[in-house]
């Protein structure tokens, strides 16, 4: 009996999976590291911070913003290695929040562009005044929380991952390790951008596990 050809499409689908989470990461590191410095999280500090370095700025958060939804079709994609029902509901209830809001937080970072406007066309009283009344807006404060849900949304995921076999428990043991770090770093510079680079080496894992289960073709 002559084998029936295996379709492609799956392996297809776990590859372009791994290359989402992997290059996502390692985007979204690359953003972090290429933040204007600032000294503290006041609004004028802020502006300043990206005012006086629209270049380095700019493709911070283009490289955040890519990062962001790179990592969000990742986690959707990885839900094919899931298999059975053991740890598939943590892990859902984790991926789908965590990619919603991860296409949230890409989109707030669109208004880089315009804090970088107010700093360079605006006296600072203005420019501030300007950035904290948009700030203010309940529409504002509604996107912000859930771009945070993410953060407790991958640990769920990782929790159901690791409940599959997908992943070993370090994962989201280190994960969240490495977010209640984050948080209690200064907002730039090398220290956050190496908490974070440590955040996303389970999603890095979880890619190369999605490698993992591509089937190599083999030769007639």
């Amino acid at each position: 009996m002559t084998a029936q050809p295996t379709d492609p499409t799956p392996d297809r689908r776990r590859a372009l999976t791994g290359v989402a989470l992997i290059l996502g990461a390692v985007t979204e590191v690359a953003g972090w590291a290429t933040v204007p410095p600032q000294a503290d999280l006041e609004s004028a500090t802020y502006l300043a911070a990206l005012g006086s370095r629209p270049g380095q700025a700019q493709l911070s958060a283009l490289l955040l913003s890519l990062g962001w939804v790179l990592l969000a079709f990742g986690l959707l994609g990885a839900l094919s290695l899931l298999r059975g029902r053991r740890g598939a509901v943590l892990a859902m209830l984790g991926a789908v929040p965590a990619a919603l809001g991860m296409v949230s937080v890409s989109g707030q970072v669109y208004s880089d562009f315009y804090k970088i406007a107010l700093h360079r066309g605006l006296p600072t009283a203005d420019a501030v005044r300007v950035f904290e009344a948009a700030e203010g807006l309940g529409g504002t404060s509604a996107w912000a929380i859930t771009g945070f849900l993410l953060f407790p949304a991958l640990l769920v995921m990782l929790l159901g991952y690791a409940r599959a076999g997908v992943v070993g428990w370090w994962a989201p043991a280190l994960y969240g390790v490495a977010t209640v770090g984050f948080f209690l770093t200064p907002p730039v510079g090398w220290i956050p951008t190496t908490v974070i680079a440590v955040m996303f080496v389970p999603l890095g894992a979880l890619g190369l596990r999605a490698f993992a289960r591509t089937r190599v073709p083999q030769a007639a």
